[in-house]
């Protein structure tokens, strides 16, 4: 049966005076600010001062409208508890500058004042489930999962009119990269003169080993505008884990583990003139001994495939964070009171413990928790640890 059961909800409304844009505190964008320039007057070069930002003696702050709804409940004599909950966070007058729609041709976009215009939306779901449980008068055990998914994404910010649907940030996650779409690797000479799509824009002579990417607006040719906006960042969707406490007798045990899913890093390493190559990359280059259609040839600070440095823009340099990980499990032994008792300690108990222990995850280049998108990362030790502890 139901042992406890509770419904609870609110609404709330929030304002946030601590806005930035471009990491500056905005506090007094109600203000001109002028900076010192060189300009000609009378035909001579002279030091004056220019007004570097426009005011907006009328912004505010943001604004944001929290929504939850939650359950909780205990369930068969207490031995089942629960917990459910769902959120909606909705955040309007972010400021913002209207650099979209405000062409570069005009000369002020970098006049431009932060404007209350930007709005965003963050919802999802928490859940946690409990199970108290005795097998028998000596064993006696807790087990439980958690989880909690949420996603954001841009309802409005100011873009560029033009500006193709697969491309615009509204409707994606914020800090959705645009990507070019990677379709595999130019095996061998006659695949390159097998290709008809025209390489021009992004790259010079193709050669066996280049990237190949898909045309993804069937134009004919490789640009700018085959790049697509990618609906994943470096911020997990959901996030679960499940722990166990068990006692038997005088032995205990405990383990935790944690996952994610729904999250992407862009690895794009200083590689070459300036610094070794990833294991992984060098393991897997395109080679005359190795000719893959799936992995790349080294290419030394990516300077090969795209000109301008943007070689990395592409799905191939996106790696998954999935992962489940045992992050904490320990066994501990509690001596018995009648054998403490004649050597007058109160209580002992021996432990042996592990951090990190396993992972399990399709990521082979860097820890899956690694934020570090230039691969300057130190992944996580496993860490064995044994002890003794005792009360006098």
């Amino acid at each position: 049966g139901i042992d406890y059961m509770k419904l609870r909800a609110s609404y709330g409304q929030m304002g946030n005076d601590q806005v930035f844009y471009n990491g500056q505190l905005q506090e007094y964008a109600y203000l001109s600010t002028y900076g010192f320039g060189a300009y000609p007057i009378n035909r001579a070069v002279a030091t004056t001062l220019r007004e570097t930002v426009l005011a907006n003696p009328n912004f505010t702050w943001e604004r944001a409208n929290n929504l939850n709804v939650g359950l909780d409940a205990a369930l068969l004599n207490n031995k089942i508890d629960l917990t459910l909950e769902y959120f909606l966070n909705k955040r309007d007058q972010i400021l913002i500058q209207k650099t979209g729609s405000t062409p570069a041709s005009s000369g002020i976009n970098s006049l431009l004042p932060p404007v209350n215009a930007g709005k965003v939306e963050n919802k999802g779901f928490e859940f946690s489930l409990g199970y108290n449980g005795r097998a028998t008068k000596d064993f006696t055990f807790r087990a439980g999962i958690n989880g909690g998914y949420a996603k954001n994404k841009i309802v409005f910010m100011d873009e560029i009119p033009g500006a193709p649907e697969y491309q615009r940030q509204e409707g994606n996650p914020i800090g959705a990269p645009l990507v070019y779409l990677s379709d595999g690797v130019f095996r061998d000479v006659a695949e390159i003169d097998a290709n008809k799509i025209d390489y021009s824009s992004v790259t010079g002579t193709l050669l066996p080993g280049d990237m190949k990417f898909v045309d993804y607006n069937k134009d004919g040719k490789i640009d700018g505008d085959d790049r697509i906006r990618y609906d994943k960042n470096t911020t997990p969707t959901f996030n679960f884990g499940a722990t166990l406490n068990a006692n038997y007798k005088n032995f205990d045990l405990s383990l935790l583990f944690q996952g994610a899913t729904g999250a992407a890093l862009r690895v794009q390493t200083e590689s070459g003139d300036i610094g070794n190559f990833l294991k992984y990359s060098y393991d897997n280059r395109w080679s005359i001994d190795n000719p893959s259609s799936e992995h790349p040839r080294l290419a030394s600070r990516g300077d090969t495939y795209f000109t301008g440095g943007n070689y990395g823009n592409n799905t191939y340099f996106m790696f998954s964070k999935d992962y489940i990980r045992l992050k904490n499990i320990e066994l501990g032994y509690a001596l018995p009171g009648n054998l403490l008792n004649k050597i007058a300690i109160s209580s002992a108990r021996i432990f042996v413990n592990g951090l990190n222990v396993f992972t399990v995850s399709s990521q082979k280049v860097f820890d899956p928790e690694a934020d570090a998108g230039n691969g300057v990362y130190y992944p996580q030790s496993r860490v064995i640890n044994t002890g003794l502890s005792l009360t006098f």
